[in-house]
């Protein structure tokens, strides 16, 4: 490699002397080798450099100033000719922009990492996706190929990244590297990003959101966090499950702009959600959720938080064991099948990751294709039960003109389904399905209307209205409460005669009833393990 380099550097002249001095072949290699390190070790060094410089030799200098160079330039020659993104060509694309680029697949864990920590100190990027698998695949993406080839050092743990990103068209790393890169500080010059201003400054709306937040005088804990992250749901679980009184907003977007306020306030830019003690009139950070993880913090400790915030404990919060009826969550796996996506006890009671609440009757085979996820898994599950994504469903319910007969048929099995979606902490999945917008109207309409049709008594109907009017007249779903879309809906609710103490009592008795049965489960198992 180092006689490749030395052929575009020395004269041909001087490589004709060599020749003749050193004609054994080997010799004549070692001596261009030793004469070549010099040039590659400090290349300004190497050559003095007279008044007047033959230009030609110049010019290879500077364009050849090292082994790195010149094989980076071979391996762009062998890659395939750029293909286009958003209709320009990508060489150009990356070329002529000015300051962050972000090349990437969409929704992956090193693309997120990169877009958090710019959030995080402020700085402006572009994203440009592209479509490619969970894995890379050679042939598969001629924007994934020909990234890859040009820009080879791509890699993190020996896996093939799914994110580029470059600053004034120079390849910083993967979305991992730029990311380490970016948070250490090393780029903070070039990146043009102020970090001497305070985050209240550099984040005012969010600022202002958290501060009403915290000055509000009935707020005990706060829970702010990302829906995507286990972390949130382990918190409110652990919350939920003492009844704990606590106020606080969960978003469904990883790159929101409160959350980068959060990491920068706590600068804390690993953490995907934050919770809060009131302690007189000031507040305490606590932690992400993964730190209200059981095997973290026992009982006693969560109490002894709670008491000293003086928070309430009587807050009955929706539970993923009740279903939208108000009665115990059934199964939703049938037999011994176990790719359903439910949970170890076959229920779709999902709190975290993508939410796998929706319980289907019969799945459609364009499911997973009709709501642009990364394979046509549903091909296989055609006909059978199966837990899908509460952001999936509002998506193909949404587009339900893209696969009417596909839209038309498909069924929930609603006594699957737990009472938790229909929440207005959900109301972040159901109006976005891994980026794609989707609508809470179609989404919550089609399911309580279907769910309505296959309740078989009046209890059940009341129950499903109770929990239908709590969120469609909450102040966070403005879209329901008085859309005409949902008219012949309310109407034929309207005709119900309810008892509604009748209906919440039967829930939570419901509820005691499924807790008495998981502890006693639960002791046997000890006892027969």
């Amino acid at each position: 490699q180092a006689a490749h380099v030395l052929g575009y550097l020395i004269p041909l002249s001087l490589k004709r002397e060599f020749t003749h001095i050193c004609p054994p072949p080997m010799a004549t290699r070692l001596l261009m080798l030793l004469a070549v390190m010099p040039i590659l070790l400090c290349p300004e060094a190497a050559f003095s450099v007279s008044d007047k410089p033959d230009v030609a030799s110049r010019k290879r200098l500077d364009t050849f100033q090292s082994e790195r160079s010149f094989l980076q330039m071979k391996r762009n020659a062998q890659c395939p000719e750029s293909p286009t993104l958003d209709g320009h060509s990508l060489k150009k694309n990356i070329a002529n922009h000015k300051g962050v680029l972000v090349i990437a697949v969409p929704n992956m864990r090193c693309t997120e990492a990169v877009k958090a920590t710019l959030n995080a100190k402020g700085v402006s990027f572009k994203l440009m996706t592209f479509d490619g698998s969970f894995k890379y695949s050679s042939g598969a993406s001629t924007v994934w190929d020909w990234l890859h080839c040009t820009y080879p050092d791509d890699k993190s743990s020996g896996s093939i990244m799914h994110s580029y990103v470059f600053l004034d068209g120079n390849f910083l790393g993967n979305g991992f590297v730029a990311a380490e890169k970016a948070e250490s500080g090393e780029l903070d010059a070039q990146l043009g990003s102020d970090l001497s201003k305070p985050c209240e400054e550099r984040f005012v709306s969010q600022a202002n959101v958290i501060e009403q937040y915290m000055a509000n005088e009935q707020n005990k804990v706060l829970v702010f966090g990302w829906m995507g992250c286990p972390c949130t749901g382990i918190v409110k679980a652990r919350l939920n499950e003492k009844n704990i009184c606590y106020e606080g907003r969960q978003w469904a977007d990883p790159s929101s702009q409160l959350m980068a306020y959060l990491q920068c306030r706590e600068k804390d830019s690993a953490s995907h959600s934050f919770v809060y003690f009131r302690e007189g009139s000031t507040w305490n950070f606590a932690g992400n959720g993964f730190q209200f993880d059981r095997n973290d913090m026992s009982d006693d400790q969560l109490m002894a938080k709670v008491q000293h915030a003086n928070a309430s404990t009587s807050c009955m919060h929706a539970t993923v064991r009740i279903n939208v009826f108000g009665t115990d969550l059934e199964e939703c796996r049938v037999g011994n099948d176990v790719s359903g996506s439910w949970m170890d006890d076959g229920t779709c009671s999902e709190e975290m990751g993508g939410v796998h609440q929706i319980c289907i009757e019969k799945l459609p085979a364009d499911f997973s294709i009709e709501t642009r996820q990364q394979s046509a898994w549903s091909q296989e599950r055609k006909g059978k039960r199966h837990c899908v994504c509460v952001g999936a469903w509002s998506l193909y319910m949404t587009e339900a003109s893209n696969h009417a007969e596909g839209a038309q048929s498909i069924m929930p099995h609603c006594k699957a389904i737990p009472e938790t979606t229909l929440t207005t902490e959900y109301l972040g999945h159901w109006r976005d399905w891994n980026g794609y917008p989707a609508s809470v109207l179609h989404g919550v309409k089609e399911l309580v209307g279907r769910c309505l049709k296959q309740a078989s008594s009046t209890e059940l109907k009341c129950g499903l209205k109770e929990r239908f009017d709590k969120l469609r007249n909450s102040a966070e779903a403005p879209e329901l409460k008085n859309s005409t879309e949902l008219s012949e809906l309310v109407s034929n609710m309207s005709k119900l005669t309810c008892d509604k103490g009748k209906v919440h009592q039967s829930g939570h008795a419901s509820m005691r009833r499924t807790m008495f049965a998981w502890c006693t489960l639960t002791v046997m198992t000890a006892f027969c393990a």
